[in-house]
């Protein structure tokens, strides 16, 4: 990968777009200017550099790596202890991890599964 960019402020406005901050709130980060028509005009035309485009990719692909390692360690972790609650007969806290887990699927796969409440009303 790339790496940094060379103007530290391009590099700030790149981190800030790529954690998903709006543009015009990434430069007035970056340049220390408040938010206004000059600032949304400046973000966009910055928006157009080849190397910040690249950079906001790098810095988004590294988090979604991050990201899936992190899911790697906890879908298991919580898969046994779903299993563990089964086991020990704890029905509600078994339901409520695999609805967890159900969440975090429809989240992965961009599908709209609503996460389930054992709370009831």
């Amino acid at each position: 990968m790339g790496g940094p960019l060379p103007s530290p402020r391009h590099e700030v406005f790149a981190q800030a777009v790529a954690c998903g901050m709006s543009a015009s709130q990434g430069y007035a980060l970056a340049y220390s200017r408040p938010r206004n028509g000059g600032t949304r005009a400046s973000a966009a035309r910055l928006l157009t550099n080849a190397n910040v485009k690249r950079r906001i990719a790098e810095l988004r692909l590294e988090a979604a790596e991050q990201a899936k390692a992190s899911l790697q360690v906890l879908l298991p972790a919580l898969e046994e202890r779903a299993r563990a609650a089964m086991a020990a007969g704890r029905m509600r806290e078994a339901v409520s991890i695999i609805g967890r887990l159900a969440h975090i699927a429809g989240e992965v796969n961009d599908s709209a599964v609503p996460p389930l409440s054992m709370h009831r009303k």
